[in-house]
């Protein structure tokens, strides 16, 4: 017979988890909210590592696993999106999106670590 206390704390543990990971996808919108602003590719190659960054455009292709061709009206960037990021957004080379993420430059290449898609409507 199985452990009804033991059960009971399977159930607490998987909802503690849905709820904390559902929680991730909110945030404050209104006065004193920091936002990024949007910039375009041609703009983000130019900043430091480590900066934040907004960009409306498309995901071109992928190029490698995790790794993307991101395209606005000024050119084009890398991009890496973990799977976990896409967060249940299914995104064709068509689809209008938003990402959010850093900068990450490397003595290569510059790309961006992507941390949100969203679709753009």
């Amino acid at each position: 017979m199985i452990n009804s206390n033991f059960m009971l704390k399977g159930l607490m543990s998987v909802l503690f988890a849905s709820l904390f990971s559902m929680s991730a996808f909110a945030a404050f919108v209104g006065p004193g909210a920091t936002s990024i602003q949007t910039i375009t590719a041609k703009e983000a190659l130019e900043l430091a590592d480590d900066s934040k960054v907004a960009l409306q455009g498309t995901l071109v292709k992928q190029t490698a696993e995790e790794h993307y061709l991101f395209k606005d009206q000024s050119g084009e960037v890398m991009v890496e999106i973990e799977d976990e990021d896409f967060r249940q957004v299914t995104v064709t080379p068509e689809d209008n999106i938003r990402i959010t993420g850093e900068i990450d430059k490397e003595w290569t290449e510059t790309k961006i670590d992507v941390e949100r898609i969203e679709l753009i409507k």
